[in-house]
């Protein structure tokens, strides 16, 4: 309808396009599955839109969806009250779809689907705030580590060496490696679940982390 910005609905629908939406809500309430294939119609590629800015996957946007149109059917009688739909719609896209960012990090898949975003779009740490975040992010967690943790730490992940390099190194055992970052990595991974809680803009470069991690934890 081109009055939707940033999640708000202007006031510019005509009293023709509010008796619409009305008139499509009652029929849908009464079980009209013609009303609910319309609503599909109208409002489903913006429900898309909104779902894939936040979760910035396609794949999982079509999930998010095509899971807040069932609800929308299977709710349909409590909907006939709603104001704006479209407004209404949106909001329920956003809210679904920090819902999923949430629910994520306790999914490998949607984790994969998250960090190949950031293999395609490497483009959106461009963004000085999320960097600045990130990295703030990065090094409190570093920072709550012991000394030699952080140190096989970052020889392991930021210089890329092996268990065994790092071993001979140090001059300690590959096990006593293998334990560090162990405890390492489960500090990185409870401290991006906490943090998915509370930021949601760090939600996806720590998502994506998660998933680097998992894939870590899986190195012998």
């Amino acid at each position: 309808m081109g009055c939707w910005s940033n999640l708000v609905i202007c006031d510019a629908l005509t009293e023709q396009q509010k008796y619409n939406e009305k008139q499509l809500l009652r029929d849908l309430a009464a079980g009209d599955e013609d009303a609910y294939k319309n609503i599909y119609q109208l409002y489903g590629d913006a429900v898309f839109r909104v779902a894939v800015r936040y979760v910035k996957s396609e794949e999982l946007a079509k999930d998010v969806s095509q899971d807040i149109f069932i609800k929308i059917w299977e709710k349909r009688e409590q909907l006939a009250d709603v104001e704006y739909l479209q407004a209404y719609l949106l909001q329920v896209a956003r809210n679904e779809s920090i819902n999923v960012l949430r629910a994520a990090g306790k999914s490998d898949i949607a984790k994969g689907e998250i960090a190949r975003h950031f293999q395609d779009n490497p483009g959106f740490f461009e963004d000085e705030t999320l960097q600045r975040d990130y990295r703030l992010f990065i090094r409190r967690t570093l920072d709550s580590l012991s000394p030699r943790s952080r140190e096989i730490f970052l020889l392991c992940r930021e210089q890329g060496k092996t268990y065994d390099e790092v071993a001979a190194a140090l001059g300690i055992s590959r096990n006593v490696v293998r334990k560090h970052m162990v405890a390492s990595l489960k500090k990185f991974r409870d401290a991006a679940e906490d943090e998915l809680g509370t930021s949601l803009s760090l939600a996806l470069p720590l998502l994506a982390l998660l998933q680097e991690i998992s894939a870590l934890s899986r190195h012998k």
